[in-house]
């Protein structure tokens, strides 16, 4: 990256924001980067990482539910775990999902059929059409769709997120533990882990009436590689790198796989992983 900077608080992150503008730079907002392809000639454009605004607190509202804050950078299983220390109920089926809960925020993850705005209260967040200035976002429903938030845009930098979960009740906390380890269990299980991969590749469609990964599976194309890009052999929807994969072998393979499901079913598959980079 031609700059790259790592804030340490809410404050800093707008001062830096402010000056990329001043000096003519378009910058890129990182979180955990779990879903991103980076370019093979990486950036030349500015990078803002949120990895340091990772603070997490807990209250309760009006004694009826819990308010968990976290910084955008915390990381989404680490809310998870400190939730089912707790007790607070609400969080597990996010169990082992990578990445940063502002990123989670920002591109509304779901697991499980369990939506990031099923829990959302609220987002604090950096108004790049009025200098940068701090303003809170409150939930509503209309905002929100699968795979999509109010942030997408870009012009709102996302750095504190506020869940509504359920009251503590430290008589859950074994109950929360074995579902969160169940739900990583079952990642593991279906390979999530077992190379690396930016996760999901497609967004599904009910449209479609079946998962994107089942078309990909039924085009005969699990398994099809570029370089030592392959979709995986054991799951439609993920595309590992088996060694050296670029990002332009991904885009090729990314490509290939819209191609012929497209000529096979017309339907059109969109990425669900971001492009970035030169």
């Amino acid at each position: 990256a031609a700059v790259f900077v790592e804030p340490q608080d809410v404050e800093s992150t707008a001062f830096a924001l402010k000056t990329f503008s001043q000096e003519g730079f378009c910058p890129f907002i990182l979180g955990g980067g779990s879903n991103l392809i980076v370019s093979d000639s990486g950036f030349s454009q500015a990078v803002l990482s949120t990895k340091r605004l990772c603070d997490i607190s807990i209250s309760t509202k009006d004694n009826s539910y819990t308010v968990v804050s976290a910084g955008s950078g915390a990381k989404t299983d680490d809310i998870v775990s400190l939730c089912a220390q707790k007790g607070i109920a609400g969080m597990q089926k996010f169990a082992g999902l990578p990445g940063s809960i502002g990123g989670a925020c920002f591109m509304n993850a779901r697991c499980y059929e369990k939506s990031i705005s099923d829990i959302i209260e609220s987002v604090s967040y950096l108004d790049a059409k009025d200098n940068y200035t701090l303003k809170e976002y409150s939930f509503d429903s209309k905002d929100w769709a699968y795979k999509h938030s109010p942030f997408v845009e870009g012009t709102k930098i996302i750095v504190q997120v506020k869940l509504k979960l359920a009251l503590a009740n430290l008589d859950a906390v074994q109950r929360l533990n074995n579902e969160g380890k169940g739900y990583i269990a079952d990642r593991e299980q279906k390979g999530h882990f077992s190379y690396p991969s930016a996760g999901s590749v497609f967004k599904n469609n009910r449209s479609f009436g079946k998962p994107s990964g089942a078309l990909i599976d039924e085009c005969g194309l699990k398994g099809l590689s570029v370089g030592d890009a392959q979709i995986a052999p054991w799951h439609g929807n993920f595309i590992i790198n088996k060694g050296k994969a670029s990002a332009s072998d991904i885009r090729q393979l990314i490509e290939q796989v819209q191609k012929v499901v497209g000529e096979k079913t017309g339907f059109t598959l969109e990425p669900e992983v971001i492009f970035c980079g030169n």
